[in-house]
This record gives structure tokens, C-alpha cells and sequence, in this order.
């Protein structure tokens, strides 16, 4: 019993001296960041303050936009991003349009933007020099060592509510005189069929469809694309039948407009897709736009 109690004592010790030991390289390396930040902002003579969070920012191009950010808000943005040699991480392209987007307050988004974004207003711009632990940390990747400052040229061009969102929906795929629903749903028939089968709740049909969002995303390829997912409910053999199948609401509600030989274009809000939550392609408070053709099987 008592070898098992010193067994016990040591291994509480060496846990001790193994966690006492990671937070001293933990400080360690904050120190030196803090450092390494300091000499930066000396030898180019900057101005900068220091957020709470421990970011140093400065406001270069200020706005006097009194636009308030609100959770599921969509954040548009251009940025550079390089470490303080000066070396390029990643950037986004103006000249071409190509922009990143984020929504506020889900889960899964990343420090090194959304800090940064919740100093900016909606036309700001800003220069910020954030330290690994509020960036990528302990990992490595492409250009950036392990415990790496970040420096990041940031501007906020846009933020959107959902109905900001749905608008440029409209605007985008040029949806005109769209029918709103009851429920919000924004429908539109781009081909109709008077005379084709309605789909009912047991009808065998075959549904084609293709899903974007409101915005083009980052892939982990590098490229941009607005689409999150397309392809055909049922088969030939084997007929979609929608009481049979459990859908996103504005999903149901659309197909429930719909004839056989028709495509529609739906713009869904969140609250009859995927809610607050989301899933794995497609964030939370996220509208949704499909294209929806129905055929026969």
C-alpha cells in the first residue's frame, strides 16, 4: 500500500513539473512575441495601441460608419497577411474581386481575423501586429514557423444582416419581382410548366438542384467558390418521394410550389435552413440560395 502511495505521489509530481514546465515555455514565448512586436514598432517609428486582447493595432483609413456588428452578420474583407521579415502568408485580391467572408460570432472562426474585424467599423482599415498565441500558436504551415507574430493589413468592406445578405442574392443571380412566402421564403420560377404534376407529398420525382451562399469562401485549395453543394435527390429507379425524406424547411416549402418540368430559384433565410448552428459546409445564420429543377423519373 505504501509503494503504491509513493508510486502515486510520483506521478503527481511529474505531472507538476511537466505542466510547470510547458507554462514557463508558454510565458517564454509570450515574452519573446511581446519583444519581437516591440522592436517592430520601434525601428519603423509606428503608433500603435494595444487592445485587451494583447493585439497592437493602429486605425490607418478611419469611418464614420455608426453601423453596429451583430452575431450572424456577414463580415467582408480584404487583407495581407506576412510574418514581421516581411514574408507573404496569404492575401486576398481586390484587382480581382476576390474577397473572404466570415460570419460574426460562429463557432470555428479563426482569431487572427475575427479580433482584428471587431476593432474595424464597416470602411475601416487597419494595420495589426498579433502575437501566435492569438493567432496560429504552436503550429506550423507553408511560411509560417511555429509561434510565429502576425502581421495583418485588414479592411472591413462590408457588414450584412440577413436581409443585406438576401438582397445581394438578388442582386447577384438577378432575381427580379421574386414572390415572398409567409415564412420568408424568396421565390422565383426561372422556367415554368402550367400543365406538369404538382409535387405532392408522395409523387415520384427526381430533383436536380445546386446550393450557394451568399458569399465566396476560402477553400483549404486556395480557390473561391460561392457553391457548397449540387447533385440529384433520387435516381431513376429509385424516385425522390418527398414525404419520405427529411429536408430543410424552405427546402419543402419550395419543392411544394413546384411542377414537374419547372426550375425555380429559392433564396432560403436561415431560420428555415440550417439555424443558428449550422453544419459542416455551411456556417450558422447563413441564407442559402438553390437552384431547383424537378423532373420524372
Amino acid at each position: 500500500m505504501l509503494l503504491r502511495f509513493s508510486k502515486i505521489l510520483t506521478f503527481f509530481f511529474a505531472c507538476f513539473v511537466f505542466i510547470g514546465c510547458s507554462l514557463d515555455a508558454i510565458e517564454d514565448q509570450a515574452n519573446s512575441n511581446e519583444t519581437d512586436i516591440l522592436a517592430y514598432i520601434k525601428i519603423r517609428n509606428l503608433t500603435l495601441q494595444k487592445s485587451p486582447d494583447g493585439i497592437y493595432y493602429q486605425i490607418t483609413t478611419p469611418s464614420t460608419s455608426t453601423k453596429v456588428k451583430s452575431v450572424g452578420d456577414l463580415l467582408t474583407y480584404h487583407y495581407k497577411m506576412t510574418l514581421l521579415d516581411g514574408t507573404l502568408v496569404d492575401s486576398t485580391n481586390r484587382d480581382k474581386g476576390i474577397s473572404r467572408s466570415e460570419v460574426l460570432g460562429v463557432a470555428g472562426s479563426t482569431n487572427v481575423f475575427t479580433l482584428p474585424l471587431s476593432l474595424l467599423k464597416e470602411g475601416e482599415r487597419g494595420l495589426f501586429l498579433i502575437p501566435s498565441a492569438l493567432a496560429f500558436s504552436g503550429s506550423s504551415f507553408g511560411a509560417v514557423p511555429a509561434f510565429s507574430v502576425i502581421r495583418l493589413e485588414l479592411s472591413l468592406d462590408a457588414v450584412r444582416d440577413q436581409a443585406s445578405q438576401i438582397e445581394l442574392i438578388k442582386q447577384t443571380y438577378s432575381i427580379q419581382n421574386p414572390e415572398v412566402t409567409s415564412t420568408g421564403l424568396v421565390f422565383k420560377k426561372l422556367v415554368e410548366n402550367p400543365t406538369g404534376a404538382l409535387v405532392s407529398s408522395n409523387a415520384p420525382v427526381l430533383i436536380n438542384y445546386i446550393g450557394r451562399l451568399a458569399y465566396s469562401y476560402v477553400h483549404s485549395d486556395a480557390s473561391y467558390n460561392a457553391i457548397f453543394g449540387s447533385g440529384t435527390l433520387g435516381t431513376p429507379t429509385m424516385p425522390f418521394i418527398l414525404s419520405q425524406n427529411n429536408l430543410i424547411p424552405g427546402f419543402t416549402e419550395a419543392l411544394s410550389k413546384m411542377r414537374v418540368g419547372e426550375k425555380v430559384a429559392a433564396i432560403i433565410p436561415y431560420t428555415l435552413g440550417y439555424g443558428t448552428a449550422g453544419n459542416t459546409s455551411i456556417p450558422g445564420y447563413a441564407p442559402l440560395y438553390f437552384e431547383i429543377t424537378v423532373v420524372a423519373p
